[in-house]
């Protein structure tokens, strides 16, 4: 029995010679920070994110801004959205982060038939995340470094080389999720902002093609939102830790869907 929120396959998506680094062991942290900035000064809005950070949507004078405005300080940042605010952390923007494309199991039983029983199931990405995050222009280029490509990463070999790179660099409080597309679905919304950063996990619904699980350095911000951590994982073994693709592709798998009762 799978659970809905297990991870069956994890895929990363960019220019060829960014994945081929990260298949050579090289993972490269970018900031929330430069996500926003990607977001509001390129509009590129399938890589970047204007919102990323927020932690609450509440409307104009409500008593929670003042009390942020009391605990935060100048920490705070302030948004004006209509007749609402949105309320982020400055020191947000430092936190390094690697996010990926994380295929679970309530995903195999969205895509399946509607059906209970053993049946083969499609997944097809949504085309934004190739255009979005790569030169769609040189796709037919294979000669290109910048053509895109896709990584299709094996769950237990990335998550035991992450943990033991960590483990290695002595880097403690990293938190690695799946990001909350329903909780932003609400007109308002308020996540209480502690040092779990929880709300680096949550982004809004139009970003739910994305399928992201992401990877935070809590306690590694760095100096600038252009800065970026690197963390050596070791090389990848062909076919036992995953594969390097330079094509747009979809995926078959078989399973069987059973019923569960409460």
């Amino acid at each position: 029995m799978i659970p809905d929120k297990h991870s069956l396959l994890l895929f990363k998506v960019g220019e060829y010679r960014w994945m081929e680094r990260i298949k050579n062991g090289h993972l490269s942290f970018g900031t929330l920070g430069s996500f926003i900035q990607i977001a509001k000064m390129k509009g590129n809005e399938e890589q970047g994110d204007a919102d990323e950070g927020v932690f609450a949507r509440l409307r104009t004078g409500d008593a929670k801004i003042k009390q942020m405005q009391k605990e935060l300080g100048d920490d705070l940042e302030i948004i004006a959205d209509g007749n609402f605010v949105k309320l982020r952390r400055k020191s947000s923007y430092l936190i390094p982060t690697f996010c990926f494309y994380s295929y679970q199991g309530q995903d195999l039983v969205n895509d399946g038939q509607k059906k209970i029983g053993l049946q083969q199931i499609s997944h097809y990405f949504d085309n934004r995340i190739f255009s979005g995050f790569a030169n769609d222009t040189v796709r037919n280029t294979l000669a290109s470094d910048r053509t895109y490509s896709m990584l299709i990463l094996h769950v237990e070999p990335f998550k035991f080389k992450v943990g033991s790179a960590l483990a290695l660099n002595k880097i403690d409080n990293a938190i690695i999720r799946h990001v909350n597309y329903k909780e932003f679905e609400k007109e308002e919304f308020f996540i209480e902002p502690t040092d779990k950063r929880e709300e680096l996990f949550y982004k809004f619904p139009k970003y739910a093609y994305q399928h992201e699980a992401r990877i935070c350095l809590m306690n590694n911000p760095l100096h600038s939102i252009n800065d970026r951590f690197a963390l050596y994982i070791g090389p990848w073994a062909d076919g036992r830790d995953g594969a390097l693709v330079r094509n747009q592709l979809y995926f078959k798998m078989n399973a069987e869907i059973v019923e569960v009762t409460p």
